[in-house]
């Protein structure tokens, strides 16, 4: 199977643990992380 660059976007309520439990999960699907960037909106209690 040929490697495969894909872009994740999320936007979600803010809460802890939203880093590791996606992270978790391409973990187990076998996916490699190469760049991570987030932005917490603290007005909104938004996560990006």
């Amino acid at each position: 199977m040929p490697d495969r660059t894909c872009v994740l976007t999320l936007a979600c309520p803010d809460r802890p643990g939203i880093v590791a439990a996606v992270s978790t999960l391409l973990f187990e699907a076998g996916c490699n992380i190469l760049d991570a960037q987030q932005y917490d909106d603290i007005e909104t209690g938004r996560f990006f």
